[in-house]
């Protein structure tokens, strides 16, 4: 692939297309902060189970230095965000997202904690769920290649401040007329570093992983069921933004997502190519979640970009996901 995986995005441009979304799960970071705020404009999800790392990918084998004194990111109180979103309600995530769009953007955390380098699992340990057809090894390779491109973004690359852990799941098949594709799941976990904690456990090469809770970005290929009955509004770099969520849509069809159906847009019942293998990834999906004891330190923006919250919300921006989408799916 020529195109990177990740570009720094010009995101002055987004307040006027980005639309705001939901999805559906009643702990959603951005849903509390729209609560919190300014009543029900954004929405992420949060859950994933504590797992012991098991390898790493950091490219280091030096104990982590300790941080190099600076002042936190935030900016002051009296700079008003310059980010919207298409029906006017502030996104205050916005100076992460500006952040990680800098090709200069410093990766180092402020504390012991957030500046300790960060045990990586490069791919899933296994898959579970549904493995008996033959074209799941071959979705398998997709989505791991999926993994591969997406720890290639700065915020994530040599990481420091938490560990990173892939989950992936193929999901039951699909019902109805989205049914010839085979769904899939990829989850990846940002566990904070402790090292106080007797837990935390300190591989050879310097790296740390610390079990317990972390947000999640979360990667789903034809899986009709994470769209729902979400409605769409407006679209962001060749991708559809659903309401209920930053969630992320990419079709990899000509077909189109959504159609009419009397005044209300519905998911397009002929959106699956049929005639195509059942491991091509036709559509996608993209989002971050988070739990809801953070929204109120986003708000004031006392969550630095360099945190394991930050960082998978600059990676969530700031990647090419069409470019990712098409590598994968042309793996075989």
């Amino acid at each position: 692939m020529t195109q990177r995986p990740y570009f720094p995005a010009l995101l002055a441009t987004l307040c006027a297309t980005l639309a705001a979304a939901q999805p559906a799960v009643a702990k959603d970071f951005l849903n509390s902060l729209a609560r919190q705020v300014v009543g029900g404009a954004v929405q992420a999800i949060s859950d994933g189970a504590a797992r012991p790392a098991q390898n790493h990918i950091a490219g280091t084998t030096t104990s982590p230095a300790a941080p190099a004194a600076r002042p936190a990111y935030v900016r002051a109180g009296a700079q008003p965000p310059r980010m919207r979103l298409g029906d006017g309600t502030v996104f205050y995530g916005d100076y992460i997202a500006d952040y990680w769009s800098r090709p200069d953007a410093a990766t180092r955390g402020s504390t012991p904690d957030t500046d300790a380098l960060g045990n990586i699992v490069a791919k899933p340990a296994h898959f579970s769920g549904n493995q008996k057809k033959p074209e799941f090894a071959q979705l398998q390779r997709k989505l791991e290649t999926v993994a591969t491109r997406v720890l290639q973004h700065p915020a994530l690359d040599g990481i420091r401040g938490a560990s990173l852990v892939w989950f992936a799941d193929f999901k039951h098949d699909n019902r109805g007329p989205l049914g010839h594709a085979l769904p899939g799941r990829l989850r990846l976990i940002a566990y904070p570093i402790r090292l106080g904690d007797p837990a935390t456990k300190r591989y050879p090469d310097g790296t740390h992983h610390t079990p317990g809770e972390g947000p999640v970005l979360e990667i789903t290929v034809n899986d009709p069921d994470e769209i729902g009955t979400r409605q769409p509004n407006g679209s962001w770099k060749g991708m559809t933004v659903l309401r209920k969520g930053y969630m992320f849509v990419l079709s990899n069809t000509d077909r189109p997502l959504y159609v009419d159906d009397g005044g209300r847009m519905i998911v397009n019942p002929d959106l699956v190519d049929k005639s195509r293998p059942r491991s091509d990834i036709q559509f996608m999906t993209v989002y971050v979640g988070d739990g809801s004891h953070v929204m109120g330190e986003l708000t004031h923006k006392r969550i630095e970009p360099t945190s394991n919250t930050g960082r998978l919300i600059g990676t969530l921006y700031n990647t090419d996901w069409q470019a990712v989408l098409h590598e994968a799916n042309a793996v075989r």
